[in-house]
């Protein structure tokens, strides 16, 4: 069987990309404060009153990553993303018709934490993961660099139509965004598996010629895989990942006022750089897993954010910070990148949805300590430098449990605690 000239796959990575890049996670990143203004205005509610909702929703959001599992194994990505697609704009509607009660918002939120968990990269990971092996870290960063897409393009729509119709309708029109573009573009682009249509992953035209450029892991059940130590190894350098990530972002204004006396102008400027940078490394560290050993690019990425962390720490030079800032956002990158790759790569395919579900809930679980911790620390240091050199030191931790758990496929899965 020739080589097909244009593989299928990449048309499961662009409606895959269509889903996560305007999901429920973009949507909060960047369209929450706006929406959230607008509503505090209208019904005199303080910032404290509309960040309850924004923790509601986190919080809940990361109880259901690992409960998507199940259904996506049974189910398949393009039911579930698309089932997840209709129930997150359900909830965009619902969200539009609170009249000022505090409850009625924070209900809102904790239904859409729940529902829309699943329009995000944890519906598409398992359809990638079937229809590529040797290009599936590059797949699986073009699809879930669409975030950055979503997250430019989400606030500016949101701006405009706050400012012309108010916030009820800018919810309204998201919802029928939703199941007008992007329902039909993940239900037509994103196919399950490349088998029913007679093909094979890669597009490679023979299973030997798959075997011999890239072996696949053995693929093991959920109760096999949890007793293994390269499981736990990883949730753990996920849960640093997120909780270092995490614990710089939310307090980047107070990093850089108090450090370097950069103003908000500034500030705002250095993040729009690393959000891009977040583009690029999601993309560039795609790449990089399907021709380096996964561990070592998780080391990479952990040695970018202790680099970020150290100069933040030891300079106020804007130049550098510039530097330390699109460092930081490939780290991000490569983080994102390697949870799914890793989940497929080490465990196989059919059980990837929930172990990426349960490697989701151990990131945003270390997500929700890191600013905690972070702010605390540096009252207590009374600056932010020791919290940082601290973060820097660190990496340390996974890193040593990245390169405990450097073993060829085969042994990784096999090896029990």
């Amino acid at each position: 069987m020739a080589r097909q000239p244009y593989f299928p796959g990449w048309n499961v990575v662009i409606g895959s990309g269509v889903g996560i890049g305007f999901g429920s996670v973009p949507f909060f990143a960047s369209g929450f404060a706006l929406l959230a203004a607008a509503m505090a205005k209208d019904f005199s509610w303080t910032q404290s009153d509309v960040a309850q909702a924004a923790s509601i929703y986190l919080l809940l959001q990361t109880v259901a990553y690992p409960l998507c599992g199940w259904p996506l194994d049974r189910w398949g990505s393009r039911k579930f993303a698309s089932l997840s697609i209709v129930l997150f704009a359900g909830s965009l509607i619902l969200l539009s018709q609170i009249n000022g009660s505090l409850w009625q918002l924070y209900a809102a939120f904790a239904l859409m934490g729940i529902v829309a968990a699943g329009t995000n990269v944890v519906s598409y990971a398992r359809a990638i993961a079937l229809w590529f092996n040797r290009n599936r870290g590059l797949a699986m960063g073009i699809a879930a660099s669409a975030q950055a897409i979503g997250a430019f393009v989400i606030p500016i729509m949101a701006r405009k139509l706050i400012a012309e119709h108010g916030w009820s309708w800018t919810l309204i029109a998201l919802a029928i965004f939703e199941l007008i573009v992007c329902l039909p573009l993940v239900a037509i682009l994103v196919k399950d598996s490349p088998t029913p249509f007679g093909l094979l992953p890669d597009g490679d035209p023979s299973m030997d010629s798959a075997a011999k450029t890239a072996p696949a892991a053995r693929d093991m059940a959920v109760s096999d895989i949890v007793r293994t130590g390269v499981f736990w190894k990883l949730a753990i350098c996920f849960a640093i990942m997120g909780m270092s990530f995490y614990a710089i972002a939310p307090n980047i204004v107070y990093i850089l006022t108090k450090k370097a006396g950069m103003g908000l102008g500034d500030v705002a400027t250095i993040q729009a750089v690393s959000g891009i940078a977040v583009l690029f490394g999601r993309i560039g560290f795609g790449a990089l897993l399907d021709k380096v050993h996964a561990p070592i690019v998780g080391i990479i990425s952990l040695v970018l954010t202790a680099i970020c962390a150290g100069v933040y720490a030891a300079t106020a030079v804007p130049a550098l910070i510039v530097v330390a800032s699109i460092l930081n956002g490939f780290a991000i990158g490569g983080d994102t990148d390697l949870m799914p790759y890793l989940a497929s790569r080490y465990f196989g395919t059919r059980a990837v949805s929930r172990i990426f579900g349960w490697f989701l809930f151990a990131f945003f679980l270390g997500a929700a300590i890191g600013p905690v911790a972070f702010a605390r620390l540096s009252a207590h240091y009374q600056g932010a430098d020791v919290p940082l050199m601290m973060l820097a030191g660190l990496q340390i931790v996974p890193a040593i449990l990245f390169l405990s758990s450097s073993v060829k496929n085969s042994e990784a899965v096999d090896r029990s605690v």
